[in-house]
């Protein structure tokens, strides 16, 4: 009854969109704010567009992971599987990465060395990538500038290569470049972000507005890991 009496009321709900016009819109079962729909239409779809891509890896990757990850976790004197260098595997293989794990996991050494897996080559090449590290809010930030620092000096790599992977973590608001009494951003898909790649921690704690603003600024070449 409530879907029939939402469809007849075509001044105030769409289905499936319709022409843009109509405030609600209803999908299915499901009723949303006009403007939250085409958010998650857009999150969706740019993050589809990022899982179909297969940016192309050095040939010798498995010498790197090996270098960065060079002993393999025991239990009990049996060789287990190494989940920080599968993790870094994968991510390096898309444009998005999503990793995840309990606090002490080892998020942020996997990350590090994703990065390093990413820039060695690239510095080797003569192009240095432009990697940026943001956080939802400014305390996830200074928690993770604290903690990066370690990480990225501990890297079994040249100086050169750690020289190139940031510690420095700014907020997703200012990375964007808020305006002043404005929900826009200085950064948005006719003026991406400057960065081939974007790492966001606590990635939980982003909103769908935020998201779906932080994907239209993102350069169709970069990657993303959150």
């Amino acid at each position: 009854d409530w879907q029939a009496a939402l469809r007849r009321a075509s001044m105030l709900v769409a289905a499936d969109g319709g022409d843009g016009s109509a405030p609600l819109v209803l999908h299915g079962e499901r009723l949303y704010l006009r403007r939250y729909w085409a958010y998650e239409r857009a999150v969706a779809a740019a993050l589809a567009a990022r899982l179909a891509d297969a940016p192309a890896l050095p040939a010798d990757l498995p010498a790197r992971l090996a270098r960065l990850f060079p002993e393999a976790p025991t239990l009990d004197g049996v060789a287990q599987t190494d989940w920080q260098k599968l993790a870094c595997a994968l991510a390096a293989r898309g444009s998005f990465g999503l990793i995840t794990g309990g606090p002490g996991t080892g998020k942020t050494t996997t990350v590090v060395r994703l990065l390093a897996l990413l820039q060695e080559p690239a510095l080797a090449a003569g192009q240095p990538l432009r990697i940026r590290l943001a956080a939802p809010t400014g305390k996830a930030a200074a928690r993770l500038t604290e903690s990066i620092g370690a990480q990225v000096a501990s890297l079994p790599v040249s100086e050169a290569v750690r020289a190139a992977i940031p510690s420095e973590v700014t907020t997703l608001h200012r990375l964007l470049g808020s305006l002043p009494d404005s929900r826009h951003f200085r950064h948005h898909a006719g003026n991406p972000l400057p960065l081939d790649v974007l790492v966001v921690d606590d990635a939980s704690m982003i909103d769908l507005e935020m998201m779906a603003c932080l994907l239209a600024a993102l350069p169709r070449h970069a990657r993303l890991v959150l």
